[in-house]
């Protein structure tokens, strides 16, 4: 083709089809050329008009340290400028828009600018997504100082007496009465209601774990205080419940980890059943002692487009919760696993003969820091799990009678290729 058919088909196929406002600003900010994009957003009569009165809706050209001018810029340096504006145009009634905008110098033969391209992109999405994000861990991390100082102001007060010791206790009463007016201030959007409600979480499963703690080292010091002989019994009473208290709080942190981590599932073909059968397997010696069956029913779905990993958690969570609502009830049962397809969906179902969940529990069993197991649980199992099927686009529900069992049910949609899968 010709340099002349040459130019016109990249217009035609590049410049005019970029989804970017792209505009030609004269010297004197006039618009002299505009692509589709800006045609579309601000009316086919922007030619010859000037650049911030059909981007602003102003009389006069940006100025001020959060509006500087990028037009400006690029005659003062020679060089091209970037800047982000909060455009209130006039044109879809004066809703307000974070755009990223540059702008970069045309030349003459004397190398001259003459003439401005500015290419404009909506970045509102990104910059309040942002904006509230920084907002947000400012205020987790306001709440976590104020909870390690007093975690450090504890141990501080290890070898104070027991009156000063039931004194703290009560003082802690009175900063988790501050975190929950904190978490009232928090709770403005879904997001932050869920942060707050996890902060609560920790901090009451921690000191659940630092009273004994506390309670145990006093003891030791008032004996070591007093000059009395410390039997070796004693001594390793005291170090069991403190080194059982510290596991605990280290489960929780370790459980909190896999609940925040909230990774986005990677999607790969694989064989569902074998990873079933893995998962099975790791209990197979418990159920065994525990007079459990545990039995794979029909699988109508041999394999499946997910991320492995993050699905065999959620079967190991929910085949560990069937295991300990058995264990609870006492008297051995089973466990039944089966997969069917149920347009548009692949449903994995947990079935087992356990305890069961009490009608006025069902409400709360996917909330964080929720159990009914304690001291084992920690209450984010389930939480892990919803977080993890909601995030391939899927949904977690469950039948249950207290006494009589549960049913879980894992819906995971259909996707055929992987292109199809990442779209969710």
């Amino acid at each position: 083709m010709n340099f002349q058919r040459k130019n016109k088909w990249v217009y035609e196929n590049i410049v005019s089809g970029i989804d970017e406002e792209i505009l030609l600003i004269s010297k004197d900010y006039k618009i002299v050329w505009a692509n589709q994009k800006s045609i579309d957003i601000y009316g086919s009569n922007i030619i010859d008009k000037h650049c911030y009165y059909v981007t602003h809706g102003i009389d006069f050209p940006c100025q001020g340290p959060f509006d500087l001018c990028p037009i400006y810029d690029v005659l003062a340096t020679g060089k091209s400028s970037s800047t982000t504006h909060a455009h209130a145009s006039i044109h879809d009634s004066g809703s307000q828009h974070h755009v990223l905008i540059n702008v970069y110098p045309i030349r003459n033969g004397n190398d001259e600018i003459v003439r401005f391209v500015h290419i404009a992109k909506d970045v509102t999405e990104s910059v309040v997504h942002r904006q509230i994000e920084e907002k947000m861990w400012q205020e987790i991390i306001q709440v976590i100082d104020r909870i390690y100082a007093e975690l450090v102001d504890n141990q501080m007060k290890i070898e104070k007496s027991t009156a000063e010791l039931e004194e703290r206790t009560a003082e802690l009463e009175r900063s988790s009465l501050e975190l929950r007016k904190t978490q009232e201030h928090l709770i403005r959007t879904e997001k932050l209601a869920a942060i707050g409600q996890l902060a609560a979480g920790v901090a009451h499963e921690i000191r659940n774990q630092l009273t004994p703690v506390l309670t145990e080292a006093q003891r030791l010091l008032v004996k070591i205080e007093n000059g009395k002989e410390l039997s070796p019994q004693f001594v390793m009473e005291r170090a069991q419940t403190i080194e059982e208290a510290t596991r605990t709080a280290n489960k929780i942190t370790m459980a909190l980890l896999d609940y925040a981590r909230e990774s986005r599932p990677e999607f790969n073909r694989y064989n569902l059943r074998d990873s079933i059968e893995g998962v099975m397997a790791l209990y197979q010696s418990d159920c065994k002692q525990a007079n459990i069956q545990a039995i794979l029913e029909d699988v109508e779905v041999e394999e499946i487009l997910a991320d492995k990993r993050q699905i065999e958690q959620v079967l190991i969570n929910m085949i560990n919760n069937a295991y300990e609502a058995i264990l609870e009830k006492g008297k051995g049962g089973s466990i039944a696993i089966s997969v069917k397809r149920e347009e548009p969906y692949i449903v994995i179902s947990i079935r087992d003969t356990g305890i069961g969940i009490p009608k006025e529990d069902q409400g709360k069993i996917f909330d964080p820091f929720f159990t009914t197991k304690s001291p084992r649980g920690v209450g984010l199992g389930l939480s892990v799990s919803y977080g993890i099927v909601e995030r391939h686009g899927g949904r977690i529900d469950f039948d249950s009678e207290f006494d009589l069992g549960a049913t879980f049910r894992i819906y995971l949609p259909i996707k055929e290729d992987i292109k199809d899968a990442i779209s969710i």
